[in-house]
């Protein structure tokens, strides 16, 4: 890589191009993530949140509602833990059971204003770590970086669009 320059010389095969950009993803996951799970170990202990808790909120973020059997497929639980995690999370007022139109003797869970706002304040403080450790960087450099980013996850949603079976559903775009 040319030294004054932020663009290297890209590989031409597909898959030599995705690895290297899988390996510059994994560094830089590595150097930011010490701060963002201390960011998030902080939060969660505040108010008292299992990881597993904060992961199933995420889940049902991501898919609007689901049954507990399909939590527990998602989050890798038992039944029997994403049934006892269900009961938690709905003390909470976090999540909320509903009928499921398709069945009524099931129930769905879902979020509820409550759960979406503890995960839009967890946003807010990933998105301040991010700011802390990326305002150190040249304008011009984020900028370019934000771009192909944000080209690579156009690309990413148009393609899961066309294939709408796919196990692993679009993130929600973030409301800010």
């Amino acid at each position: 890589m040319n030294q004054n320059s932020p663009t290297p010389d890209l590989p031409s095969d597909p898959a030599a191009a995705a690895q290297r950009l899988g390996e510059q993803m994994k560094a830089l996951h590595r150097y930011v993530s010490g701060q963002l799970m201390r960011a998030m170990q902080d939060q969660l202990q505040g108010d008292d949140m299992s990881f597993s808790q904060m992961t199933a909120l995420h889940q049902l973020r991501a898919h609007a509602a689901l049954s507990i059997g399909g939590l527990a497929d998602l989050t890798g639980l038992s039944l029997p833990a994403a049934s006892h995690l269900t009961d938690r999370l709905v003390q909470r007022g976090f999540a909320e059971r509903r009928e499921n139109p398709d069945d009524r003797r099931a129930k769905l869970l879902a979020l509820t204003a409550d759960g979406h706002a503890f995960l839009d304040s967890m946003d807010r403080r990933f998105n301040e770590t991010y700011q802390q450790v990326f305002g150190r960087v040249g304008v011009d450099l984020l900028g370019a970086a934000a771009d192909t980013i944000e080209a690579v996850m156009t690309e990413l949603h148009a393609q899961d669009a066309r294939q709408p079976d796919r196990t692993c559903p679009p993130i929600p775009e973030d409301p800010e």
